[in-house]
């Protein structure tokens, strides 16, 4: 599903959701679900959100899912207006870096202090499904 479009919705994130067991990173790393949501978006999407990649999609509440929505679609614009992420060696077609890695809340930030405002908290790393989630467990639950 294209999570620019009409069609992605809250009933559509919630029955996709619905009774899976998967941390909620990996159902939106899921491009049966979401399309074209890769690692580095997920992961600011949830800071967004404050809610930790470890909690299990099916366990969030409605009102989480629906916040999920604008967050997605937010980093997703805001992340093509900066012509994406240039880590290491992505460029855009015209041979130019993109510049939204320097609007990063979390990704790749492990060790520094949380960007949301009053949080004392410190971004931290894991490891899921062969990737690294970047989060802070005090704003995110």
């Amino acid at each position: 599903m294209q999570p620019l479009g009409n069609s992605f919705n809250e009933a559509y994130l919630k029955a996709k959701f619905k009774n899976r067991n998967t941390p909620v990173k990996s159902a939106l790393l899921d491009q049966r679900i979401v399309a074209g949501l890769g690692n580095i978006y997920v992961c600011e999407v949830l800071h967004r959100t404050g809610i930790s990649p470890k909690r299990k999609a099916g366990a969030l509440s409605g009102p989480r899912v629906a916040s999920l929505l604008p967050a997605i679609r937010d980093v997703l614009s805001e992340a093509i207006e900066a012509g994406g992420s240039s880590l290491r060696d992505h460029r855009q077609t015209d041979g130019e870096l993109g510049y939204f890695q320097h609007n990063f809340a979390v990704y790749d930030r492990e060790g520094q202090p949380c960007a949301t405002p009053d949080c004392t908290g410190k971004i931290q790393r894991i490891v899921q499904s062969g990737r690294s989630s970047f989060y802070c467990s005090k704003c995110q639950r």
